[in-house]
């Protein structure tokens, strides 16, 4: 009973990754007649990046944890975010609405729920998933998703104010402490800290959507 138990928290737990950026890209786009393109872009381009980033990473180090963890941090960063800024700078460069940030946002976010929600699948059968499998990744699913999104906003309002120079290393230096403090610390220390460093972001990302104006006719 407990076998059979696991096996459909680890089905829901997947299932709930894979579902929330779908939903919320369709309620996005619902509430707002965003463009979706963007989505689908962010998507795809996170296959090289990641897989760059798993060759690079190879070649760390692991007798330091400490050391492991900060540098992985500031690797993903790095790329995560450079990526999103050379994209939205010089790729979807008729895409230059606040809206299309969120998309996009939406659209990376969903790489990484897409790989979260295999290896729950993964695990059914093994016996092996925490118990507690199905209520963190609905939590992972939100906090992932508003993570991703706040800042991609960040990125985008540096380059629609042209203050890229302090945006992105801001966004490169949030991700990779994001990133290293999941490493370093164990979980009960980790949520509280990754809940306020997410809501810091979102924070500054709704002030720096109510600065930017309406760069296209039509946005409300």
């Amino acid at each position: 009973m407990v076998t059979v138990m696991t096996d459909v928290n680890c089905l829901l737990a997947g299932l709930i990754r894979l579902i929330t950026p779908l939903l919320l890209l369709i309620l996005w786009y619902k509430k707002t007649g965003a463009r979706l393109f963007p989505a689908p872009v962010a998507f795809l381009i996170c296959f090289p990046v990641f897989i760059l980033g798993a060759a690079i990473r190879s070649g760390f180090g692991q007798d330091d944890p400490f050391a492991y963890y900060i540098q992985q941090g500031l690797l993903y960063g790095i790329l995560e975010e450079g990526t999103k800024y050379l994209v939205l700078c010089f790729l979807l460069t008729s895409y230059d609405s606040r809206k299309d940030a969120v998309t996009y946002g939406i659209g990376h976010g969903a790489y990484e729920a897409f790989g979260a929600g295999m290896a729950c699948f993964g695990l059914i059968g093994l016996d092996a998933a925490a118990p507690d499998i199905l209520w963190m990744n609905l939590w992972m699913a939100v906090e992932a998703a508003a993570f991703c999104i706040g800042l991609t906003v960040l990125i985008f309002y540096g380059i629609y104010t042209s203050n890229s120079k302090v945006m992105l290393p801001v966004a490169i230096l949030l991700h990779a402490v994001s990133n290293a403090v999941g490493g370093i610390l164990i979980e009960f220390i980790v949520i509280p800290i990754r809940i306020l460093l997410t809501a810091g972001i979102c924070f500054a990302a709704y002030r720096c959507w109510q600065e930017m104006g309406t760069p296209y006719e039509g946005e409300a």
